[in-house]
């Protein structure tokens, strides 16, 4: 069973598309082989209630507060960990629509590679431009990158042809779980608000052994930063605490010092042309140097 793990934060429209493109892989797949938890993260959003008019199936927790993506996902993924600890659970951002066979290709990934027990998707946004296939983390530079040279061409994959890639992390927008290769539920880092609770995620369990990999084939588009870019001082306030702390735990420490003065030079040079990325960036800068300094 596969079990879609949505986090609402005021996106009621978005999710309604979301499951609307869920849905249709049922021509493809069996009408129950799924089922939609949506975390409400938005406690006052009393609005994400009337999906449940248009899709009477879904189940919705309310947070008590705002738990961030990461924190909102844990609440999920205990509630289906207490029903099913041989689940698929299929993290999905809000502002992405899968394809109508992606539901498919991913379970024939895991019946293929049995061993794995992160799985990612290839993703497009909205211009169909590549936004994320593989993910790489060189810790001696503190370099997390997105590879997308080895992408092959979308519209040549056909089912029963499917192929996984190995990745040192993979992208939460489209993230899936195979909760029976683990020992107890997973869980994100509660440090991490927005950004890099998933590289963090696949970092930690990739360290441990467990198998991360990202489909060959691109399943999911993502209208990227739909929600984030409502408020962008805290989108980069957010984007460079998260980024600073990961370093703080996965790399080198020269890595960390590089990328605190190449954070600084960058924060002064965006103050010439973007003041709301320099004052949310220099608000992350500090929130991360008051972290690190009362370790």
């Amino acid at each position: 069973m596969v079990y879609f793990l949505i986090v609402n934060y005021y996106s009621q429209d978005l999710i309604q598309q979301l499951i609307e493109s869920i849905e249709a892989n049922k021509k493809l797949e069996q009408p129950q082989c799924f089922e939609v938890y949506i975390v409400n993260n938005s406690p006052d959003d009393t609005e994400i209630h009337a999906l449940k008019h248009l899709f009477p199936k879904i189940n919705i927790f309310t947070a008590t507060q705002n738990l961030g993506f990461g924190g909102g996902c844990n609440l999920g993924l205990q509630q289906i960990y207490e029903i099913d600890k041989n689940a698929l659970v299929w993290l999905i951002n809000p502002d992405a629509t899968l394809d109508p066979d992606a539901i498919a290709y991913v379970s024939q990934c895991f019946e293929q590679d049995k061993a794995i027990a992160i799985l990612g998707t290839g993703i497009r946004d909205r211009s169909k431009k590549i936004w994320f296939h593989k993910g790489d983390f060189n810790p001696w530079i503190g370099a997390i990158n997105e590879n997308l040279a080895q992408l092959v061409y979308e519209e040549k994959r056909e089912l029963g042809t499917v192929r996984t890639i190995s990745s040192r992390w993979v992208s939460g927008c489209s993230l899936i779980l195979n909760l029976g290769k683990f020992d107890c539920c997973p869980e994100f880092n509660s440090h991490y608000f927005l950004y890099y609770e998933d590289a963090d995620l696949c970092e930690r369990y990739y360290q441990q052994g467990y198998h991360v990999a990202v489909t060959e084939a691109v399943l999911v588009t993502h209208g990227v930063s739909q929600i984030t870019d409502r408020n962008r001082v805290v989108k980069y306030r957010h984007n460079t605490f998260s980024k600073l702390y990961f370093l703080s735990q996965h790399a080198k420490p020269t890595a960390l010092w590089l990328n605190l003065i190449y954070m600084l030079v960058k924060i002064l040079f965006r103050l010439l042309s973007d003041r709301a990325a320099a004052l949310g960036r220099w608000q992350g800068y500090l929130d991360f140097l008051h972290q690190w300094i009362k370790r």
